[in-house]
């Protein structure tokens, strides 16, 4: 160029083929050659027009006036060149502005062109960058993306929270179409409510990308499932091991579902807490034992849970579960021999008083009762006549003793309605109540139903204790054994124990005009033909159903120390010896002998339960994994059993072709609430962390 031409005039660099140094491009920036005031334009003009200095001033900081071009120049556009595209070929930009008559409307019109605009915001972060060497152009564009990121979350957010709402209280997602429903209502309430993030996504954002379809709406529910599952596999996988607890039942559309839990002791916090959790469901294509057992190997292996660490199995006692030999408890066992089956404590005490049906004359009055209170309930004005009693449920346990106990103390009244429906009413309700009336007012119905009476209300409360998690297989056999006690005593004082519910029945009798039929020795003839064969019934049925089925796995039982106790030394090494064999815990024979030398010669009794028992057990750390893998056994399949009626009260008739996965996922949400309640804004961000590791139209992940 010309000796005259300042070095910092920016036509010198106008198509330039060398790349500019940062310091050159910050000195073109910053101090761009500018004529003088005085500086003669026309010389530089070959049209009647020239170029006016006032001009820099008016179009600064981009403007400059380059005397070795001859005219307008950008200095942002020539610094910070984009890539060619259509359009960038043109005046300010490759070649100098000259039709100045025009000017301003160029000047304009460059101002708006998007190469003018990226070339602009590449100088303003270059500046910052000089001005501030810390924050490089990388850390601004994560600060924008990262700023987008979190925008996006807060968008799907309220979506998430509403789904979950819906889960937790067992409400309807859906309408009749997917474009309405509760989910649909919700978001508008939420938006009335004030959520501006909510109303603004909604309504701006591309139909693709609003997350609100069904296949999103699915995708976020098993999703939730995954995080909550994960979450109690996690926990589980950290014991020291669990019992799997399942047992199917058809959904409403005829579908058997496969209901699978787990039982373990938590010993992440302080204190050791036993729990038992749902997992989800499985559909059983086939109900043989071959099929269920691989259907639930397959689903704990899916599920994550280390079925190494597999020590029971807790089912109810059908052929197809707990057979001996081709059951699903053994083929179970035959690929993992340290899982025991324990049949389900609660289903065992339903057994038992099913057994006592053997006895004709309780099956007939337990047949009479169930038809009394049917009568009554399938009629409105019927069942107004009578204090409300729920029907005698075979699947609701503890339902079946409350409903007899509850028909015993109303009796009087029930049969005194009876009485005056044979009189007023007409037709087959007349009918029926005579034939309900004179099978009521036997002297055998009286007798049986005070004797059921009698003990159903003490099956009632260990039926209700059967249920609770924190109970362990030593308890279940503490509770049986206090009930066998107390029917024994009242087997060896019959005569004393039958005076009292004979007292009771001719009571009710001269009550209710009831003339009892006189064999010669009334009351011996009723003990010795109902009231002994019942307790026998009874007793028999306790002992056969709670005997101990896993002999060598309830040796673990011989470490708590009231049994301990008990036990001869020899007896206590053959103990210790069958759990060896079992477990294969190491160093347990030698911990035991000093644990048995420690509890034997104590004059005090322990009396806590057995889970107490694990805090005397710092320096013995065999005999505590022998203890936990005695409180992992399971009691009962109460925890899955309930799980029915959450898949009861979500899949209903009005949602009878809900598929299994969305079944599954609404179900953990309804049974895990609390859980959700508690940690909500920790599950909905974990969601999100897994909903975005797919492609999104938007992005939810920093840095993905």
């Amino acid at each position: 160029h010309h000796l005259d031409t300042p070095v910092n005039d920016i036509g010198l660099y106008v198509n330039s083929s060398k790349k500019l140094t940062d310091d050159l491009r910050y000195n073109l920036l910053i101090n761009a050659y500018k004529p003088p005031e005085n500086y003669d334009f026309k010389k530089d003009s070959s049209g009647p027009r020239c170029f006016r200095w006032v001009w820099i001033s008016q179009y600064s900081p981009w403007l400059s006036y380059s005397p070795h071009l001859k005219g307008a120049i950008c200095k942002y556009c020539t610094v910070f060149p984009q890539p060619v595209h259509r359009g960038t070929q043109g005046a300010f930009i490759t070649m100098p502005f000259t039709r100045y008559k025009d000017f301003h409307e160029g000047a304009r019109n460059h101002i708006l062109t998007s190469w003018h605009k990226n070339a602009q915001m590449d100088a303003a972060h270059f500046l910052e960058i000089r001005k501030n060497p810390e924050t490089s152009i990388v850390c601004q564009i994560d600060s924008s993306v990262k700023r987008q990121v979190e925008e996006n979350r807060r968008k799907l957010f309220p979506i998430l929270s509403t789904i979950l709402f819906c889960g937790n209280h067992d409400i309807a997602l859906r309408g009749k179409k997917s474009t309405t429903g509760n989910v649909q209502s919700l978001y508008q309430f939420r938006i009335e409510a004030g959520d501006m993030v909510l109303k603004n996504h909604l309504e701006n954002a591309p139909v693709n990308a609003r997350y609100t379809s069904v296949r999103v709406e699915n995708e976020l529910i098993a999703l939730s499932e995954e995080i909550l599952r994960e979450d109690i596999v996690s926990l589980v996988n950290e014991s020291n091991g669990f019992s799997v607890i399942a047992d199917e039942s058809a959904d409403i559309s005829g579908k058997e579902q496969l209901s699978i839990g787990v039982r373990f002791v938590d010993t992440s916090s302080t204190t050791a807490v036993i729990k038992e959790e749902f997992l989800g469901f499985a559909t059983l294509k086939e109900m043989d034992a071959t099929s269920v057992a691989n259907m639930i190997l397959n689903t704990c292996s899916k599920f994550g849970l280390n079925l190494e660490k597999l020590y029971g199995q807790g089912y109810d006692g059908c052929s197809t579960m707990a057979g001996k030999e081709g059951g699903v408890q053994a083929i179970i066992k035959r690929k993992y021999p340290k899982a025991a089956f324990a049949h389900c404590a609660s289903h065992k005490l339903n057994l038992v008083v099913n057994d006592l049906n053997a006895v004709t004359d309780n099956r007939n009055c337990t047949g009479t009762i169930k038809a009394i209170i049917r009568f009554f309930r399938e009629s409105p004005k019927r069942r107004a006549l009578i204090p409300n009693v729920p029907l005698l449920s075979e699947t609701r346990w503890t339902a079946k003793y409350k409903s007899i106990r509850i028909f015993s103390s109303n009796f009087e009244e029930i049969f005194q309605q009876l009485s005056l429906l044979v009189t007023t009413a007409s037709g087959k309700t007349r009918q029926d109540a005579y034939q309900l009336q004179s099978s009521s007012s036997t002297t055998s119905f009286l007798f049986c139903l005070n004797i059921i009476a009698n003990y159903s209300s003490r099956l009632e409360s260990v039926s209700q204790a059967l249920q609770a998690v924190q109970l362990d297989i030593l308890k279940v056999c503490d509770h049986v054994q206090d009930l066998l006690t107390i029917f024994r005593g009242h087997r060896e004082r019959a005569e004393e124990q039958f005076k009292e519910i004979f007292t009771k029945v001719q009571t009710m009798a001269e009550k209710l005009n009831i003339e009892l039929s006189v064999p010669r020795q009334l009351e011996e003839y009723y003990r010795q033909s109902i009231y002994v064969p019942y307790l026998d019934s009874l007793i028999a049925s306790l002992e056969s159903r709670f005997g101990n089925e896993n002999k060598k796995n309830f040796s673990l039982f011989s470490l708590y120390p009231k049994h301990l106790v008990k036990m001869s030394l020899e007896q206590y090494k053959c103990q210790i010896t069958n759990i060896s064999e079992i477990y294969s815990i190491e160093n347990l024979e030698a911990e035991a002998m000093t644990w048995y030398e420690i509890w034997s010669p104590k004059d005090e009794q322990f009396d806590n339960g057995f889970l107490d028992l694990l805090n005397h057990t710092d320096l013995f750390p065999s005999v505590r994994q022998a203890i936990l893998i005695a409180l992992t056994l399971p009691v009962t399949t109460c925890t899955v059993e309930r799980s029915f009626s959450t898949m009861r009260r979500v899949k209903t008739w009005l949602r009878s072709t809900m598929a299994v996965e969305r079944l599954s996922g609404l179900c953990m949400m309804s049974i895990h609430r609390v859980e959700i309640e508690e940690n909500k804004q920790q599950l909905i961000g974990k969601v999100i962390n897994k909903f975005a590791q797919d492609p999104r139209r938007l992005q939810f992940l920093f840095g993905d």
